[in-house]
């Protein structure tokens, strides 16, 4: 079950911090994940919070050149859990906020590959995250 809650909050964590920010939305988001799951949010967020810390320490030594180099995820196998319905959860953390960008886009398609699922589960993914989000603005300018 610990790994569970590693890759959980690791995941999280990856979203979270897809758009720069830190949002109390975002955070609030996450704690109702963890308890769907039924996973322990007191270590989830400790969790967070370290990720968020090695993700933005990391963010900062890449900028060095113009192409940011990928963090690497590695295998977030969820033993137990769908998948799929963890990946339209964190979507859904994405669309909190009442925006998208074509940052949160990617990490959506390399959490997928984390998860180990199919690329089309991605698109699946934001698909039903917007879907209940009218107002929603869209910012996917790549930054190239």
């Amino acid at each position: 079950m610990t790994s569970v809650i590693n890759n959980f909050a690791k995941a999280c964590a990856f979203v979270i911090f897809a758009d720069g920010k830190v949002e109390v939305s975002e955070l609030d988001s996450a704690k109702a994940l963890f308890e769907k799951y039924e996973l322990d949010w007191f270590e989830g967020e400790t969790l967070i919070k370290q990720y968020l810390d090695s993700f933005i320490d990391a963010s900062e030594e890449e900028h060095t050149d113009s192409t940011d180099q990928e963090i690497y995820l590695g295998n977030l196998e969820l033993e137990g859990i769908d998948s799929f319905e963890v990946l339209k959860d964190l979507a859904t953390i994405i669309v909190s906020d009442g925006e998208v960008s074509y940052g949160e886009v990617e990490i959506i398609h390399i959490l997928t590959e984390a998860f180990g699922l199919d690329s089309i589960f991605a698109s699946l993914s934001l698909l039903a995250a917007v879907a209940n989000k009218p107002n929603l603005k869209f910012n996917l300018e790549t930054g190239e």
